[in-house]
């Protein structure tokens, strides 16, 4: 079922679409995307830009040390999950070919890990969030990257690890500023 899910999202709007789901894939562009932003609500921002820096930090620190060391390398033995477009060669891949395991998008964890963030400080601006997280995982399984599952898997986690940096800074941004 998820791979028929991949491969009908991956054929449709095939062509025209292809550049852009590349583009919101590229990780050099999420990176200097989110620093961009941070920095800009950094330095507008002055009752809670650091607070939404020091929680953006936070919840990366935790992705990349759980999604991406703890479960992807780790535990690769019992998550590992091959690609679409590896496992089905009518899927067509797009972008950066990885070939680690599929299980959790990385893409998606990271991302809502950055946008929970946002999300708490700034909710108004929740039409524009929501439309990108769509977004990129509509462009996570088109590429032929990711399955659904891996794609709700990334999300949930990203969306802990958000939490978890809001819950951190809230309960100990005073007395971590003052060292």
């Amino acid at each position: 079922m998820e791979l028929s899910i991949v491969e009908y999202l991956n054929h449709v709007w095939f062509g025209w679409v292809n550049p852009v789901t590349v583009f919101v894939s590229n990780e050099l562009f999420l990176i200097v995307l989110w620093t961009l932003i941070t920095l800009a609500i950094l330095f507008l921002d002055k009752r809670s830009g650091k607070k939404v820096l020091l929680a953006v930090v936070i919840a990366l620190i935790l992705h990349f040390s759980i999604s991406e060391g703890f479960i992807k390398h780790f535990l690769a033995d019992y998550f590992f999950r091959i690609r679409p477009y590896i496992f089905d060669h009518s899927i067509l891949p797009l972008g950066k070919l990885y070939a680690d395991s599929s299980f959790p998008s990385s893409h998606m964890a990271s991302t809502l890990a950055v946008l929970s963030v946002y999300f708490y400080y700034y909710r108004k601006f929740w039409p524009v969030m929501g439309m990108f997280v769509l977004f990129m995982a509509f462009a996570r399984m088109h590429d032929g990257m990711h399955y659904p599952s891996d794609v709700l898997a990334g999300s949930t986690l990203g969306i802990v690890y958000g939490v978890i940096a809001i819950y951190f800074v809230n309960k100990f941004y005073s007395k971590i500023w003052k060292l």
